[in-house]
């Protein structure tokens, strides 16, 4: 044997040697965890009060250790409350799971920040960075837009800003602005309307993953009814490109107005709620606040604050489903969503998925806010990694709490079933997020 190929075999066994001592130890740390869960869980029902708080407060910190697929199996191995087990437990270990998933989910949704140092860099390269650096998408969409693409670069320096703030000083040095309704999973950008002013300079609030602005001021005077004059406040809501938010709230009783003469300027219906339901592939939404005519000595609003209410998608996960010839009542867990395989049956050309979707959480309210439900992605996918998109699907039934569809496939001439997995795409979690903002020195018309 040459020295070469000694060195070869040499060099292969050290590598088999290491990942089958890491793969040990892994194997090792899982089952200590697994031991470790079970001793905690015998805690939630000790006779002292310090031990069963300990027991609940260790088992949420193992919960959030590591990768978002230990979660999921921290999650899969803590035990389900069921009727056996003393009432305690029972709250504890469904408040343990809670608690988990609402942080992880939560931590998704966190807003990302923004880093840039470039000189005459191509506006290109400039938004591969950005994406880099936030998961956040952008494209040029200034020649869909019916607009000239001419090269544009970029020279700037920010030093970790949040998104919003940054992305607006990149479209302030390039004269650009976000068009937020292409109907694309990425936020397109186009040309700056003539005689718009900046950005960074209009007075925006940053919130989070959120940027909140004042767009239009209507103000009208009844003359002959006093007590029908109005002043209604348009704001554009934007969230980063990757969140796809479900819905937004505001209520009226969580904002607060106050003009430049001191007064409050009192929203006209302190019980309402403006709901808005996000349309599929939007990135902004607007929402219109009544308020009560000010004094025409008030020149402006010196502040306008609130409090939305958003809901969002957590983590995006892919259940995978195999032998789907035999699946029945197959079932999957992410989460707070849990997705079940019915049944799976041919009709003529077509093979049938029967399958549930349930969420634990009422926020997610599939009755209410059904829409991320239907935007779920799913499709058949092969060894080779070929998809298969869905020919349709028929919803079959819907809860507050669980929903029921029937996917449509086609299998092309020569492919059996047994050639695919079935692959469904959901959030883990749908978060419920408060949405502060305090808009300053607005101009009253």
């Amino acid at each position: 044997m040459s020295n070469l190929n000694a060195s070869r075999l040499a060099l292969l066994l050290l590598i088999t040697i290491l990942w089958y001592a890491a793969a040990h130890s892994k194997a090792l740390a899982q089952d200590a965890m697994a031991d470790r869960v079970d001793q905690l869980v015998e805690h939630l029902n000790a006779d002292e009060a310090a031990q069963r708080e300990a027991a609940e407060k260790e088992l949420i910190e193992l919960g959030l250790k590591g990768t978002a697929d230990s979660v999921d199996a921290f999650l899969n191995q803590l035990p389900k409350p069921n009727d056996n087990m003393p009432q305690e437990v029972q709250t504890r270990l469904a408040r343990v799971a809670s608690e988990v998933r609402s942080r992880i989910a939560k931590k998704a949704v966190d807003a990302t920040r923004l880093t840039l140092d470039v000189k005459e860099s191509p506006l290109t390269d400039v938004l591969a960075a950005i994406e880099k650096q936030t998961g956040n998408r952008l494209t040029d969409y200034r020649e869909q837009f019916g607009q000239e693409a001419m090269d544009k670069k970029v020279t700037l320096k920010i030093d970790d800003e949040p998104f919003w703030s940054g992305l607006d000083n990149v479209l302030d040095a390039v004269q650009m602005q976000p068009y937020a309704f292409s109907g694309e999973e990425n936020l397109a950008l186009v040309e700056r309307d003539q005689g718009a002013l900046r950005r960074s300079g209009r007075g925006a609030a940053y919130s989070g993953p959120f940027r909140i602005e004042a767009t239009n001021i209507t103000a009208q005077r009844g003359l002959r009814s006093p007590d029908q004059s109005s002043l209604r406040i348009d704001m554009e809501i934007a969230w980063e490109p990757r969140l796809k938010p479900i819905a937004l709230t505001q209520a009226a009783g969580d904002v607060k107005a106050i003009a430049d003469d001191g007064r409050e300027v009192p929203v006209t219906s302190q019980d309402a709620a403006f709901d808005v339901e996000v349309d599929a592939g939007a990135h902004a939404a607007e929402v219109t606040l009544p308020l009560q005519l000010p004094a025409r000595e008030a020149k402006m609003l010196k502040t306008l604050t609130g409090k939305l209410t958003a809901l969002v998608p957590g983590r995006i996960v892919d259940l995978k489903f195999d032998n789907l010839a035999a699946a029945k009542e197959a079932s999957q867990e992410a989460g707070g969503v849990t997705v079940i395989i019915d049944r799976v049956v041919q009709n003529q050309a077509l093979w049938e998925i029967h399958m549930r979707i349930k969420v634990e959480s009422l926020e997610a309210g599939l009755e209410s806010h059904r829409g991320w439900v239907f935007q779920n992605v799913t499709f058949l996918q092969d060894k080779a990694g070929e998809k298969l998109d869905n020919a349709g699907f028929e919803t079959t039934m819907q809860t507050e709490k669980e929903a029921g569809f029937v996917y449509l496939y086609e299998l092309p001439e020569g492919r059996e079933l047994g050639d695919y997995v079935w692959i469904y795409r959901t959030p883990s979690a749908i978060v419920s997020m408060p949405v502060e903002y305090k808009l300053e020195e607005v101009p009253l018309p």
